[in-house]
């Protein structure tokens, strides 16, 4: 149902411009009022890689003055308007000696149409005019179903893997590929525009056919949609490993959501959250380790007594998250006693805080979700660099060195501790375990029972780690694999013991070695990821 009427106007240029006027008076423009003629100069850069182009919106067709000399000549086109007055126009300005195909909404058995031009193409690319799409959304997104439907995309097996700089996106990569399954990068950080991220989007998934899309954290995600769409379009599931607290994330991701995705979740606290968040199953998936930038090397003699490897969350990490939300410093002693209430007590942050605010009286100065969400994580990593800042100060009289962050520790700890640089963790951090005689673990409090990476890294490059009690530990190593603490002075006595018997650190490693080999790999972590989306496809 056509819910606009097209006018067609004179823009101060003096070429012609389109406009949609609604019943209740409002107007929608598809082209500038003022220079509409100036849209070509934005898809200038548009690769074109298609044998089949579909042009979905086209408006009067400026913004594809700027490609049309990229075309090959062995193209074929699709037009495709709600309005067939704009189909015209585009057709007679933009491609007026071009063998194209039309389609409006007046147009009989679309759908024969759409099949007789894919008929023997290999590419399809489709790009959008923004403005046009969004008036007639759901116009465009049948005709595309259409199109999907009659150019099958998925079922090489090969996976897509959402690659950027963050951990674990590489070691997914060669898990994969040690699975037999060929892992195809779409390098996300590279596509600086909406109209390059999809282009790559589509040409990878048509080029490789992959039977999965997997990212981490949601990570590498468009803000507009694209990616869930084009993956749904084309019934290729979206595997997302979440691997820290999923709430910030899903604050801007939750609306491109839908029963095509499948969340994994390191820490099983926040299965509910990602149940209710829409994905088709939330599955509880933990950590592992990579053998390959991990391998095993046996050591003689340690350079360092005692280490911590990792952040101090101080001071810099909590204004990074402060900058998110309607931060004010009075909100401090609220924000201390909820995280010292969360050290005390481990659970669900939204509670405590709720507890306190009733306690207290003291009411917060909004309510609204946005503000919540990142005020709770603002509490959890406080409450983690207070159990840091406690934990290491203690361990100052007992020679332990921090590697990481060393102005966040010294602004923590005073000058009295010894600070280490930062450390690359893809190439630098096994040699910097295995040189730490005990390397001491200290969990973040927005994993209220999983386990982290050190305790998968630092046994399988042949390093020694104490690790703070956490439920899953028990459940993933036997007793005789790991060594745990659960207080202060637990620890200092493990420190004691361990630092002075290489031989028995050596044994506690080597057992949790063999375990993570035969368990707790990123290979036999994505053998769970694809036998899940396999059993959900079915």
């Amino acid at each position: 149902m056509n819910k606009y009427e097209l006018e067609l106007f004179e823009a101060q240029s003096g070429r012609l411009s389109a406009k949609l006027l609604r019943e209740d008076g409002s107007t929608l423009h598809l082209h500038s009022l003022v220079k509409p003629e100036d849209e070509g100069r934005y898809f200038e850069e548009t690769d074109i890689w298609g044998d089949r182009l579909i042009f979905v919106g086209t408006g009067i067709g400026y913004h594809l003055s700027g490609i049309r000399e990229k075309i090959p000549s062995a193209s074929r086109v699709l037009l495709i308007d709600f309005y067939e007055q704009l189909v015209q126009i585009c057709k007679n300005e933009i491609f007026p000696e071009t063998d194209t195909v039309e389609i409006s909404s007046g147009t009989v058995d679309p759908l024969r149409k759409i099949r007789e031009f894919l008929q023997g193409g290999r590419y399809v690319q489709i790009i959008k005019h923004p403005a046009s799409f969004c008036a007639h959304r759901d116009f465009y997104s049948a005709l595309l179903d259409s199109v999907l439907s009659v150019s099958s995309v998925s079922g090489s097996g090969n996976t897509l893997v959402l690659y950027g700089k963050f951990f674990l996106q590489e070691e997914l990569c060669r898990a994969f590929a040690q699975n037999g399954i060929k892992a195809v990068p779409f390098e996300y950080e590279k596509a600086d525009s909406v109209l390059k991220y999809e282009s790559r989007l589509q040409y990878l998934i048509q080029r490789e056919k992959p039977e999965l899309i997997i990212s981490v954290n949601m990570l590498g995600f468009d803000g507009n949609g694209i990616l869930g769409d084009f993956s749904s379009r084309s019934g290729i599931p979206v595997a997302v490993w979440f691997v820290d607290d999923p709430n910030p994330i899903l604050l801007h991701q939750q609306q491109f959501v839908d029963k095509n995705m499948f969340a994994f979740c390191w820490e099983r606290a926040f299965l509910p959250v990602l149940k209710d968040a829409g994905f088709s199953s939330a599955t509880f998936l933990p950590l592992a380790t990579d053998p390959e930038m991990f391998p095993f090397l046996q050591v003689g003699g340690r350079r360092y007594k005692t280490g911590f490897v990792g952040s101090s969350m101080g001071r810099k990490f909590l204004s990074e998250i402060a900058v998110k939300f309607m931060w004010r410093e009075e909100l401090e002693p609220f924000v201390r006693t909820c995280a010292c209430r969360l050290l005390r007590s481990p659970g669900n942050v939204k509670e405590i805080v709720s507890s306190v605010c009733s306690e207290t009286g003291y009411v917060l100065p909004f309510s609204d979700k946005r503000n919540l969400v990142w005020l709770h994580s603002y509490i959890i990593h406080s409450a983690s660099m207070i159990r840091r800042k406690t934990i290491v100060e203690s361990l100052i009289p007992d020679g332990i060195q921090t590697f990481g962050d060393p102005i966040g520790w010294r602004e923590l700890c005073g000058e009295g501790l010894k600070t280490n640089p930062d450390i690359d963790y893809r190439t630098g951090l096994a040699s910097v375990y295995r040189s730490i005689g005990v390397n001491v673990n200290i969990t973040s409090c927005q994993m209220p029972s999983a386990v982290n990476q050190r305790v998968f890294d630092i046994p399988a490059c042949g390093g020694f780690v104490v690790n703070d009690m956490q439920q899953d530990i028990k459940e993933l190593f036997d007793d005789k694999e790991v060594v745990t603490y659960s207080s202060v002075g637990q620890l200092k006595e493990l420190i004691a013991r361990y630092g002075e018997n290489e031989k028995e650190r050596f044994e506690i490693s080597r057992l949790a070695r063999e375990r993570i080999v035969r368990e707790h790999t990123y290979t036999r972590r994505v053998k769970t990821i694809m036998d899940v989306i396999r059993q959900g496809k079915k």
